[in-house]
């Protein structure tokens, strides 16, 4: 009970140490388009210069500027700019799992001096979920959200200018492939390398893709929302930069979150101990020697 008690404090003390701020979303890229979402072009329609863009998933509005919601764990007696990671949420937007697994994220980096930047899309655009075929068209919008976060944590001095990474999970993971490939290299600053956490690697967008820089994927073999074997092909190709697929016997799409078994639109979701950690001790080396290695490894 004694235990039990401590863990709880434990995970109590670290939501607390959040802060919450405001981002101002930026999207005026050369990438980008003004069109709007239509039935005719539901994907394309996500390199948007609006902050929203008329999706279903927006009820049809749209809105030239906005502002997104954060939450930022720094490590204590953390003193000038620090290496941050920049997290992103899966597609059922920063709920109560979400924020449990993004404290957690925190407690496994703060303690090496990394910071934590929680991103969260959805809140301030009324998007309850983007789940299903919409993710294409989310991975893509979300591309601008995570560089607008990096653009806060360098312009507010929080973050080492060439030590900030990204990580997303499901569709945040997905976000994070889009936003490494030479088509956002029209952003004036860039992520130093990024780990993907059961994205999804779908041919049409990601095979043919330049990136630039080094990338880890992180899956389970027997997930069902997104397909492994499309991964796999993406990280078996030669590129310019390092990308990596660490590849888990049998562990799904619930993989990294602890949360008891379920089953969400169809999917099989189950929290596996033993590769959520040997997840997170491969993201930390990989911060702490700055090095990424390539190819499909199962482990």
């Amino acid at each position: 009970m004694k235990s039990i008690f401590l863990l709880t404090l434990l995970l109590f003390s670290a939501a607390a140490s959040a802060e919450e701020v405001k981002i101002k979303w930026k999207g005026d890229y050369p990438h980008n388009s003004s069109k709007t979402w239509t039935k005719d072009n539901p994907y394309d329609s996500g390199f948007s210069k609006n902050f929203k863009n008329g999706t279903p998933e927006e009820f049809g509005e749209v809105q030239k500027d906005g502002e997104l919601k954060a939450f930022i764990y720094s490590p204590q007696a953390a003193k000038g700019p620090v290496p941050f990671v920049i997290l992103l949420h899966g597609c059922d937007g920063l709920g109560t799992l979400s924020k449990e697994w993004a404290a957690h994220v925190a407690d496994v980096l703060n303690p090496q001096g990394t910071g934590v930047l929680v991103l969260d899309s959805f809140t301030t655009r009324y998007v309850d979920r983007s789940c299903g075929p919409a993710d294409l068209h989310w991975g893509r919008r979300r591309a601008d959200d995570a560089y607008s976060a990096l653009d806060y944590l360098l312009e507010k001095k929080l973050a080492k200018a060439d030590e900030v990474y990204l990580m997303g999970y499901s569709n945040g993971g997905t976000t994070t492939l889009v936003s490494m490939t030479t088509q956002e290299a029209d952003h004036q600053h860039h992520f130093a390398g990024a780990f993907a956490v059961a994205p999804g690697c779908s041919p049409s967008l990601q095979h043919s893709a330049l990136y630039t820089g080094a990338i880890i994927i992180f899956m389970g073999d027997q997930d069902d929302a997104n397909n492994p074997k499309w991964c796999e092909e993406l990280a078996k190709k030669k590129r310019s930069v390092p990308v990596q697929m660490v590849e888990y016997r049998g562990a799904n799409h619930g993989f990294p979150v602890n949360a008891p078994a379920h089953e969400f639109m169809g999917w099989h979701l189950s929290y596996n101990p033993t590769a959520e950690k040997d997840m997170m001790e491969t993201i930390n080396a990989a911060l702490k020697m700055k090095t990424f290695g390539e190819g499909v490894e199962l482990r």
